[in-house]
């Protein structure tokens, strides 16, 4: 089945280490790395062999690799979009400090700015709270099902299970 809604939650934290990969020959690829590289081929597998010609691709990125995302959405080929902001607690015991995490959207093909009708009372921060960190706002589900309700979605990389949705997660 081809998808043209992908919701991604990818682990940004390897692909500084991931962005090195050329620099390594095949024989002699540390343990890190091979996690890096298996974890954004998944990531490029999934978007060319499970997406329509014309797909969206909805990616989640703390502020502190926005760039990372940047870069390597351009280099699979996508066109960005816009964003939208989840401010959410930050994960550390004791501390009450919220962080930014950024729903990125990107395209291929025609799917673009006209056809993505964001409704002005959700460009707004989203406000949900979640019980974990694998966890995104329902908000942000319902979003994208209210824009897109008959077209399939595929979330990669994501543990909520919700109807509509296919979720991929590749365990190592």
């Amino acid at each position: 089945m081809k998808h043209e809604v992908f919701m991604i939650c990818p682990p940004w934290k390897q692909y500084r280490i991931y962005k090195r990969s050329p620099m390594f020959l095949i024989d002699n690829i540390p343990p890190k790395l091979l996690k890096a590289l298996v974890a954004f081929r998944f990531i490029e597998n999934c978007l060319n062999q499970l997406s329509s010609p014309d797909h969206v691709v909805f990616i989640w990125v703390t502020e502190k690799y926005t760039e990372e995302c940047k870069d390597y959405m351009k280099h699979l080929g996508y066109e960005y979009h816009k964003y939208l902001i989840w401010h959410r607690p930050k994960w550390k015991r004791g501390s009450s400090k919220k962080v930014l995490e950024y729903l990125m959207v990107y395209y291929k093909g025609k799917m673009h700015a006209p056809v993505l009708p964001f409704p002005d009372s959700l460009e707004t921060l989203f406000t949900g709270r979640v019980k974990d960190r694998e966890r995104k706002p329902a908000d942000a589900y319902a979003m994208i099902e209210a824009m897109f309700p008959i077209r399939p979605k595929l979330q990669i990389y994501g543990f909520t299970h919700r109807t509509g949705w296919n979720v991929f997660h590749h365990n190592n």
